[in-house]
């Protein structure tokens, strides 16, 4: 009798322990494989469509080249302007992102490398064979940062912050079981990692002249992410699968689908719809609005951010409801 308890008890740690243990590296090469994909499918099947893009100049002219665009398919979505400054004004303002400009003098192909490299470098090669006789003179109105020609800067930032602000949610909703507490703590977090970020690009030359609002964005996305997390957590059993429900999400279509590196437009289904929806999403489109755009188009965005915000608080208010009732 002695002997069969010790042996299962001697068994027992062993029977449960490989299987859990088993589970948990099994779960989490699942998890790492999926992010591995989704990170990856987007940009390498990267395909434009329906990229706004403007032309203008002389009836006969326009026809022409419209004609000639058109031969695309639906790579290009064809705006008219009635000279070479509304069209600029209209790369400005976030409507276009780029354009054709044809005048007496010659062709100018307006760009913007400050709204993406990548479509400003499709559009030189693109309209090389279009233009007729190959002569275009190319102007990029609103250029990217010399600090980070390539756009990287917008990925490398939001990455960490995205990653790291699920982890402070569910860290903080784990070992804090005051609600008004946690908020506390990761509004603090919030504004310290908001303030060292937009000081950290600043100096590195991804995002210049604009501290505080870059600061504003960074502290929108930290603050909506961790106090979603957290206030999931709080809902026992389920709220764990809901905190990592939420945190699948952000890894496998918020961070692919944010359009840091490859623009959204050139995205394939459903980076392309939802990517934008979602905070690291919003915070790009937000950051490269404030920062090279002088605020154009970063609406949108901005009431993506507030929304997480409000349903983070509003998951944590209905918690404490639960709780009390």
């Amino acid at each position: 009798m002695h002997r069969e308890t010790g042996n299962t008890m001697d068994a027992s740690p062993v029977n449960r322990a490989i299987p859990l243990g088993a589970l948990i590296a099994i779960g989490i090469a699942a998890v790492q494989l999926l992010f591995l994909f989704c990170f990856s499918y987007p940009p390498t099947n990267a395909t434009p469509k329906e990229i706004p893009l403007g032309i203008s100049g002389p009836d006969p002219a326009i026809q022409q080249l419209g004609d000639s665009i058109g031969q695309s398919g639906d790579t290009f979505e064809i705006r008219t302007y009635p000279d070479i400054e509304a069209a600029r004004q209209a790369i400005r303002d976030r409507e276009i992102y780029g354009a054709i400009v044809i005048e007496a003098d010659g062709t100018t192909l307006l760009v913007s490398s400050a709204a993406s490299p990548a479509i400003a470098t499709m559009l030189k090669s693109h309209f090389t064979s279009v233009v007729p006789d190959g002569q275009m003179t190319v102007e990029d109105v609103v250029p990217a940062s010399a600090g980070d020609p390539n756009g990287s800067g917008f990925l490398t930032s939001v990455l960490p912050l995205t990653l790291l602000s699920l982890a402070l949610g569910t860290v903080v909703g784990l070992v804090e079981g005051r609600p008004i507490y946690a908020l506390g703590w990761i509004a603090l977090t919030a504004v310290i990692s908001a303030s060292g970020a937009s000081w950290i690009t600043s100096e590195l030359g991804i995002f210049t002249g604009h501290f505080w609002s870059t600061s504003l964005v960074f502290a929108l996305l930290v603050f909506g992410i961790g106090v979603t997390s957290q206030s999931l957590t709080y809902f026992a059993t389920s709220g764990k699968v809901l905190d990592l429900t939420f945190a699948l999400v952000l890894l496998c279509l918020g961070i692919p689908g944010a359009g840091a590196l490859v623009p959204r437009l050139l995205l394939v289904e459903p980076w392309r719809s939802l990517g934008w929806l979602l905070p690291p999403g919003a915070a790009v489109d937000t950051l490269r609005g404030v920062n090279f755009f002088a605020g154009a188009g970063i609406a949108a965005g901005l009431w993506v951010l507030i929304g997480w915000v409000l349903i983070g608080l509003s998951v944590s208010v209905l918690r404490r409801v639960k709780h009390h009732a």
